[in-house]
């Protein structure tokens, strides 16, 4: 597999989180774009500081992926792990849809472009041969 490819899929994937995390760190109240009346009324000073903490940690993930991308050869393990560091927000996601009266249907967007980066990453894995 072209290594370019593992890079590309990196860089996107950390451009894509970048912008949710700079989002919940110096303007959380856009994210409330996602949420319904209920969960706008259930702020609390509280959840503002969750998402202030949340931000920085998916700054986190940004950062270690910006890492990776700037390997020459990047692991198929690697690309696996990527891939179910993206699935993870995706199961949260859907989770909090069916289960809360949270998050309204727009929320639905970001889950699929997590899910898009899980199945991206898995599908990169199976085409690399760097083990």
């Amino acid at each position: 597999m072209n290594p370019k490819h593992s890079r590309l899929y990196l860089r996107l994937m950390a451009v894509y989180w970048l912008v949710f995390g700079l989002i919940t760190i110096l303007y959380p109240k856009l994210m409330d774009l996602f949420q319904t009346d209920a969960g706008i009324n259930a702020k609390t000073p509280f959840s503002n500081h969750v998402w202030f903490h949340g931000g920085w940690d998916i700054l986190a993930l940004v950062v270690l992926l910006l890492a990776l991308a700037r390997e020459s050869s990047v692991s198929s393990g690697m690309l696996r792990a990527a891939a179910l560091a993206a699935l993870m927000p995706t199961i949260a996601i859907g989770y909090s849809l069916i289960a809360t009266p949270f998050w309204n249907p727009l929320f639905l967007g970001a889950g699929l472009g997590t899910l898009t980066f899980a199945v991206w990453g898995f599908i990169l894995a199976g085409k690399n041969v760097t083990r």
